[in-house]
Formats: structure tokens, sequence, C-alpha cells
């Protein structure tokens, strides 16, 4: 394996903190907002985990260290992801997640080239490599699939880098709309906009417990923690468009139910669960009647 590149001059910080193990699941629901960049390690020998939130800024570690405790960190060079470690991601045989422009022009020359999405590895949370967003972005192909030759725009809640709004224009989509509480993810959202050089995507800072939505969308896009969905389900499912999708991800398994339950009360008829280890990710579709 190659070794990791030299960090860029911008600096990135590590939170950490040790916990009880049986705190884990909720641990994954409260740092939400840090899930991609979130490692959970069970200690050998002991009933407790050590939690890592990698490439922060200092403020946003700072954050996390006062509303949790533990301590921060600057992130060290090994630490840092780089783009000759992380494999390419394929999605279906529609396009290809990969860390930098140099795996960009490298697929560019090869035979069938599929089109490749930039997001560079220890940039922020969201890169696909996580299974909620692997699975939201297989779930987002197969409904470019179903969607061809129809005009569709995509509504992105909860976007983290940006990938899935990103990865809809790229496959078909007219606009796509994003949003997310984290300022930091905003500006990473819209970072990655920019470095991939795509047009109709716009991203702003959006909190889904006090937006009230003014229109529907054909797609959906919602990869927030359990907890939260099940809060704003019935807004949510008001977003999706008559005949439209939802793909919804951030689910634990122990609590799958409750969001499935709450999707239904809101009138969405439940299609295809995707299980992944201890996360869920699904599709869902608002009736047309």
């Amino acid at each position: 394996m190659p070794a990791p590149t030299a960090p860029t001059s911008t600096q990135h910080y590590v939170w950490r903190k040790l916990s009880a193990a049986k705190w884990e699941d909720a641990w994954w629901d409260r740092l939400a907002g840090v899930r991609d960049r979130l490692a959970i390690t069970e200690l050998a020998g002991a009933k407790t985990i050590r939690l890592e939130a990698f490439a922060l800024t200092k403020a946003h570690a700072e954050r996390l260290r006062v509303a949790f405790g533990g301590s921060v960190g600057a992130q060290k060079a090994p630490r840092t992801v780089s783009a000759e470690v992380r494999a390419p991601l394929r999605v279906r045989d529609k396009l290809v997640v990969v860390a930098g422009e140099r795996e960009r022009a490298a697929l560019a020359k090869m035979p069938g080239a599929r089109p490749a999405l930039v997001i560079p590895a220890g940039m922020a949370f969201g890169t696909g490599d996580h299974a909620t967003t692997s699975t939201c972005l297989r779930f987002l192909a197969d409904v470019s699939d179903e969607l061809a030759g129809e005009p569709w725009e995509l509504l992105d809640l909860g976007c983290g880098s940006g990938i899935l709004a990103i990865a809809a224009r790229m496959l078909g989509a007219r606009r796509a709309e994003a949003g997310d509480f984290d300022p930091h993810a905003v500006r990473t959202a819209k970072e990655n906009v920019r470095l991939n050089g795509v047009t109709g995507v716009s991203v702003k800072k959006l909190d889904v417990t006090v937006w009230q939505p003014t229109r529907t969308w054909p797609v959906v896009a919602a990869n927030l923690f359990s907890g939260l969905l099940v809060q704003v389900a019935p807004k949510i499912a008001s977003a999706v468009a008559p005949g439209g999708r939802l793909i919804f991800s951030g689910v634990l398994r122990v609590q799958e139910a409750e969001v499935v339950a709450a999707f239904r009360r809101a009138g969405l008829k439940i299609g295809r669960l995707v299980r992944k280890g201890k996360w869920v990710s699904g599709r869902a579709a608002r009736p047309t009647r």
C-alpha cells in the first residue's frame, strides 16, 4: 500500500473522549454531525470505548470538547487520509467517487470511463466510504435509471460533503438543493461543488427542526440520525412530490422499526431496506393519491 502523502497546509484537529461501552449507540446519534469522521474503538479487556472525530477545524473540535468533554489535539500527518490510499468507489455503472484530480485524470484515459466525482479524502464526512453514504449513492443511481428521460430535481437534507447533490446532477437531475445544520459541512459542500465544476447545485445552512417546505421535489434524500428522522418525518414526507421518491439513511438497526413506522404514519410507502453492519438505509415513495 502506498504511503500517505504529506498533509496540506490546512491544519486539522482531532477530538477524543473515553466512554462506557454501553453508550456506543447513543454516541452515534449524539455525534451525527461528524458521523463519517468518527471512529469508535473498543478497548481490549475493558468495558470502555474511545471516541475520535478526525479532520475537524480547531473551532469545531473545541465545540465538541465544550459539549461533551474530552480533549482536542492537532491531527498528525499519518492520520491524514490521502488520495493515494482511498480506493475509488464505483456506483453501479454510473459514476466513480475518487479522492483527487490524479485519480479523475487517470480514469478519464480508460476505455468506457465513467464520470468521476471528486471528494477529497480527509476533507470532511460524506466521502462515500461510510455505509450510509455509499448505499444512498447506489439508491440515487437506481432512481436516476427509473427517471431517465424525465425532468427531476433533488432535495438533499443533511448534505454533509454535498456528495449526493453533486452526484444527482451528474446522474441527470436538472437541479439539486442541499442543506446542512453544520456550517463546516455547508462550506465544505460548496467547495466540493466548485471542485467538481457542476452547476445547478445550491447549498445553504438548514435546520430541519424549524424548516418548512414550501414546495415538493421528485426526489428527496435525508441522511440524518434516527431520532431526527422520526421527529421531522411528516415534514420530509410533505416535501416528496406525489409519485416521488425518498432516500433515507443514518438509521441504527435498533431504531429501524421506529423510523419506518414514522414514515408510514406520514403517508409514505416503504420500499427496499439495506442493512450494513449496524446501519440501515432505505427507500420510500409517496403515492400519487
